[in-house]
């Protein structure tokens, strides 16, 4: 009996060491902090839209948005002020995988959101470098939101959404915070021969075809929520992808070999 216990607890800890936000921190004091959400953060074309309003930390991690060492990608972030007021924006990213997501070289300032209703085209943006040293994993990027104002600094903090009114310490504050993954690629040359690469038909109906001068590697379809939607790998200089299945829309297409990477549009009719 001992035994089973044992072993029913063992499953029972691995199960709820697996779950969000799990291996990385949870926002303190939840049920203090006023949510003011954040309504869309657009990176590296991938668009997540939120329309949670009542919980303070956002599960995302099903949204992977892919990204090569060495190269910039342009992130911006709408929200919800809730009237005339000002909301700090700050993006976390553990680009050595440690499960820390403040350390040196991981925190990003991206700005102030002033007066928006976050959805009114209003948002602040950042272009944010790859690291070279980034490890080629997948990892977590962490997004908080939080009011502050002369007297009253927001605190960076990715484990809070807290301010510190008038010096008297942190306490929780307003806003929210939002986590989704980042698929990192460590490459040594982020830059395709343009005149050497053709994809065509375009818009593509049936099927999409890709030639370069050497071996393409694998490429990767995304739809416009960072969902991967079609997957090819061991590619030599040509190949053929059958789109039949996928709605008509914009998709993000990701092309990669052992030294280069590269971002189209395509469009599916």
């Amino acid at each position: 009996m001992r035994k089973i216990t044992f072993v029913f607890a063992f499953f029972t800890a691995v199960i709820n060491a697996q779950t969000f936000p799990n291996p990385y921190c949870g926002i303190t004091e939840p049920d203090e902090v006023v949510v003011e959400e954040i309504t869309s953060i657009s990176f590296n074309n991938v668009v997540i839209n939120n329309i949670n309003d009542t919980d303070v930390l956002i599960d995302f991690t099903a949204t992977s948005v892919p990204v090569a060492s060495g190269q910039t990608y342009s992130l911006k972030v709408y929200g919800n002020t809730q009237g005339n007021f000002d909301t700090n924006i700050v993006a976390f990213i553990d680009w050595n995988n440690n499960g820390v997501l403040n350390d040196a070289g991981e925190i990003y300032e991206v700005g102030t959101l002033t007066n928006s209703t976050g959805t009114d085209g209003i948002f602040v943006a950042m272009d944010i470098p790859v690291p070279t040293t980034a490890n080629n994993a997948t990892t977590r990027i962490r997004i908080t939101k939080t009011y502050t104002d002369e007297e009253s600094v927001a605190v960076i903090n990715p484990c809070a959404i807290s301010f510190s009114p008038f010096g008297f310490g942190e306490f929780p504050g307003y806003g929210q915070a939002l986590d989704f993954i980042l698929n990192v690629n460590t490459l040594s040359n982020p830059a395709f021969d343009a005149q050497s690469l053709s994809i065509y038909p375009v818009p593509a109906k049936n099927s999409l075809t890709i030639t370069y001068k050497s071996a393409i590697g694998s490429l990767h379809i995304y739809n416009q929520l960072g969902q991967e939607v079609h997957k090819k790998t061991g590619l030599g200089p040509e190949t053929t992808v059958d789109v039949s299945n996928l709605a008509v829309g914009v998709y993000i297409l990701k092309l990669f070999n052992e030294k280069e990477a590269k971002t189209f549009k395509i469009f599916k009719e």
